[in-house]
């Protein structure tokens, strides 16, 4: 009883260390992995909860609307020749007209950024003045690095006091800023004293007192992640030691009529009431809405109402002005042509003026993420890995087990999916559960390497000795096997050519190497395709494909082994003769296979103290004929007749000869195996045909006629041919010795 009791204290003294050395090592690589691969998860995470659950507000605030030019604006501007994009600037003063046509609206903010003049028909002007009636548009303006220049181009008094957004404490800012060094701003220009596409170097220089045309600039720069997916985007642009709003914050200084920003701890900027989190890069990261997007109206609409109010046709009209009253405006463009499609984590082409309206609706409904702290992440994967191991290790029952991790994983997904749905608190979840599945991964490999010891030391002794395969039917029916039966195989020979002058060559321990080498290698691919082996003869390998284990492709994966151990072959000749192993004779070897598909008796023979699993019959005899015929027709693998109906849809053959083997009346058919069909040298296939045809011919007795087209395949084949010469000869001795009229075009071999 006592030593039981020691024993069992052992025994659960070393599933504690185990356990410890498993969590503490799971642990030093989750964190490593962490450290190497952070931001990958978080993205990961973040990207799946905003895609299939959706954060706490479902709905954008209500006061953010998208009049986009889509497809069909384009297709309606050229009806009304405005011609392909980008449009001339005539259009947009209607469209500012009818925007503030009733009560207008806070912001009318242009994601486009007018880059260039058109002054052809006074149209820059004539949108200047409506930019200046309106008084509530704001332009997009660039900050950029231009390399040549290495003084910072000055900005204009009025530009920072009118377009710049004042900072309290800019010194708290800590995040990385921009290295820029000049600016371009749109035309229409910014003041009302400026011809309209001045240049930034005269606009330094001129009048500093003349009111603005637009409300407001904003910069709308979106930096994509590593990934190219969209899923932050900056809040504040520095040039130099003045800031310049990102477009979504320009916006809510428009709405709110707020223009100083409090920088707080931690990167939280403050506008007035609302609450701005930055990273440590200074983005703002995207809530997008999901289940319903920022409402988005095509500028079509827009423009066709436009028209029925100039008409007087106001029942037609499909966006009334009223519908704008108060709102924050954005307009982009949709289409593809436009190209300011974004990989986002919603959708793969989404607006880039989407992206902006989500931030501005984010923030003014308070709908920013939390995201969770890295300790709280590694604490929360700490407990993964601590309750895994502990559960694989001390659990007996593997149904438990796997109840368990599952059940875990998917509550702790629940959880964190419910948390972002309720609260917008992010964490990083494939983190922690790919934490949690290395745990339990290695917690299992333990498991595997320990329990039943027994059986595996005695499952490999008998390996060694038997086939796997063998053992495990052996396992199953063991008397099955000593009854052994008949059974639809293919059986496989192979033999080593020229083995006896290597032999010669090579000391009894190269020998020995080389041979292990070579047998490991093709037994190893013999059983990957679902053979059995048999014995080894030597350097030759017996093989069986469909039994023990019953398999109707038997066929098609020796022919797949035979490739496949050809190729390896020459692999391992390039390798011998790179590193001048064992001898030249070695570094040329060949080898030739035979197969052969029937009936054949398979099971245990021998005596009840002694036995091996083998197989006999006609079958197994002719498979041996044909690898030892390999020889004499200088191919690497011969197959029957019988086995090349059941592989040539797949594998591309050549009809070789019809001979009578030794001790069998039957003519066969042989096939020289070459190749898969659509793995076959276009010469190759040629060739073949070529040959086909003489050999047609040389059955018909027109000796001379195949004679020529025997020679034609070889110069086809461009390399000599073994088979050629062969039949060539006999057509020879036939010219000169007839074979009798009743000759059936069939070979007798005299020999094996």
């Amino acid at each position: 009883m006592e030593q039981n009791d020691r024993s069992g204290f052992e025994k659960l003294k070393k599933k504690f260390i185990v356990f410890a050395v498993i969590s503490l090592s799971v642990l030093i690589v989750s964190f490593m992995l962490y450290g190497f691969a952070g931001n990958y998860f978080k993205n990961k995470s973040y990207d799946f909860l905003i895609k299939y659950v959706g954060g706490r507000e479902s709905k954008p605030h209500d006061d953010v609307i998208l009049l986009l030019i889509d497809e069909n604006s384009l297709k309606y501007g050229e009806r009304i020749n405005l011609g392909r994009w980008p449009w001339p600037r005539n259009i947009y003063p209607e469209i500012l007209s009818y925007l503030n046509a009733s009560d207008p609206p806070k912001a009318i903010m242009f994601d486009i950024f007018f880059v260039e003049s058109d002054l052809g028909k006074g149209h820059d002007e004539a949108f200047a003045q409506e930019i200046a009636a309106s008084g509530n548009v704001i332009h997009n303006m660039i900050l950029f690095k231009n390399p040549e220049k290495e003084k910072k181009l000055e900005i204009p008094p009025d530009v920072i006091d009118n377009f710049t957004i004042k900072i309290k404490d800019p010194e708290k800012i800590s995040y990385k800023k921009n290295d820029v060094n000049e600016f371009s701003f749109p035309i229409p220009c910014l003041r009302s004293d400026f011809p309209c596409g001045i240049s930034d170097e005269v606009l330094v220089k001129e009048n500093e007192t003349a009111e603005p045309l637009v409300k407001g600039l904003s910069v709308a720069s979106f930096t994509p992640d590593n990934d190219g997916i969209y899923r932050r985007g900056r809040i504040l642009f520095n040039y130099g030691k003045y800031y310049f709003p990102s477009f979504a914050l320009a916006a809510l200084k428009a709405y709110t009529g707020i223009s100083e920003i409090e920088v707080l701890d931690n990167n939280v900027l403050q506008l007035g009431k609302y609450r701005i989190p930055v990273d440590e890069n200074g983005n703002y990261l995207v809530n997008y809405y999901t289940k319903n997007r920022v409402p988005a109206y095509s500028m079509s609409a827009l423009m066709l109402s436009y028209y029925y109010l100039q008409q007087g046709e106001e029942d037609k009209i499909i966006l009334a002005p009223e519908m704008f009253k108060d709102k924050i405006v954005i307009i982009g463009c949709s289409a593809p042509g436009c190209q300011d499609l974004k990989n986002t984590p919603i959708h793969k082409t989404t607006p880039g003026p989407e992206i902006h309206a989500n931030i501005i609706s984010n923030i003014l409904q308070h709908n920013e993420i939390d995201q969770e702290k890295e300790v709280i992440t590694f604490i929360l994967s700490a407990a993964m890995v601590l309750f895994a191991v502990m559960l694989i290790l001390f659990i007996n029952s593997n149904l438990y087990k796997i109840i368990g991790l599952f059940g875990f994983f998917i509550i702790y997904t629940g959880l964190n999916i419910w948390l972002f749905n309720s609260f917008n608190y992010l964490a990083p979840v494939l983190f922690v559960l790919v934490t949690g599945g290395i745990s339990s991964g290695v917690s299992f490999i333990y498991l595997s390497m320990t329990e039943g010891a027994e059986k595996r030391k005695y499952s490999k002794i008998l390996g060694n000795m038997i086939d796997p395969t063998i053992v495990s039917e052996a396992l199953n029916d063991l008397d099955a096997l000593k009854r052994g039966g008949e059974k639809e195989i293919t059986a496989f020979f192979s033999d080593i050519a020229s083995f006896s002058t290597i032999s010669e060559k090579l000391s009894s321990e190269d020998l020995a190497a080389l041979l292990n080498e070579y047998l490991s290698e093709m037994t190893i691919i013999l059983k990957s395709k679902g053979g059995t082996l048999d014995k080894y003869i030597g350097d030759a390998v017996v093989g069986i494909f469909g039994a023990p284990i019953e398999n109707p492709q038997n066929a098609i994966l020796s022919a797949r082994a035979s490739l496949e151990m050809i190729r390896k072959l020459a692999e391992l000749r390039n390798k011998w003769t790179q590193n001048n192993e064992y001898c030249v004779e070695a570094q040329n070897m060949r080898v030739r296979i035979g197969l052969n598909t029937g009936k054949a008796k398979v099971g245990f023979m021998g005596t009840d103290n002694l036995a091996s699993y083998t197989m006999m019959g006609d079958t197994v005899n002719l498979a041996a004929r044909l690898e030892a015929a390999g020889k004499d027709y200088g191919v690497s693998i011969l197959v029957s007749d019988m086995t090349k109906k059941l592989i040539e849809d797949e594998m591309f053959l050549r009809k070789l000869d019809a001979v009578r083997v030794k001790g069998k009346s039957e003519p066969v058919l042989i096939y020289e195996l070459i190749g898969e069909k659509n793995d076959v040298p276009i010469n190759l296939v040629e060739s073949a045909k070529v040959y086909e045809e003489a050999f047609e011919l040389y059955r018909m007795k027109k000796w001379d006629e195949a004679i020529r087209l025997f020679k034609r395949s070889v110069e086809v084949r461009r390399k000599p041919d073994k088979a050629v010469d062969m039949l060539i000869d006999r057509c020879e001795v036939y010219k000169k010795e007839p074979p009798p009229e009743n000759w059936d075009g069939v070979f007798t071999r005299t020999h094996k």
